[in-house]
């Protein structure tokens, strides 16, 4: 039988590996408890789609900007002290969050510049 400081560990470390995991973000939905003794519950949102929309103009002659639509799935993992997951864990409906996201603006003598990380042209075709 694992000790508590095992326990506590290997939850950590899953809690750890789920945060750091790509395309996780930070879940803020509720998972069901589980009243089963040596199991833990981790809510994680993965990252399932990112779109983004045709450029368009707006503000300065010079900015332009795309509505980025990122898809998120909300997951409710239940995990024991050896790191098996639970055939419990489940996905709640997907999510979507719109944000409006420059990629160029207006630089010196009214030029359109990129706004890193795009490395598009400016102004976009």
């Amino acid at each position: 039988m694992a000790s508590t400081e095992s326990l506590a560990f290997a939850a950590w470390l899953a809690a750890a590996a789920a945060l750091l995991a790509p395309g996780a973000a930070r879940a803020d939905h509720a998972c069901d408890p589980i009243a089963e003794e040596g199991w833990s519950v981790l809510a994680t949102n993965e990252i399932v789609g990112i779109a983004d929309s045709a450029p368009y103009r707006a503000g300065a002659p010079g900015d332009w900007f795309v509505d980025r639509t990122t898809t998120v799935l909300p997951l409710c993992n239940y995990f024991n002290a050896v790191g098996s997951y639970s055939l419990r864990s489940y996905s709640l409906d997907p999510a979507q969050e719109t944000e409006r996201v420059g990629i160029c603006r207006t630089g010196a003598q009214g030029m359109s510049v990129a706004i890193p990380p795009y490395a598009g042209r400016c102004p976009p075709r």
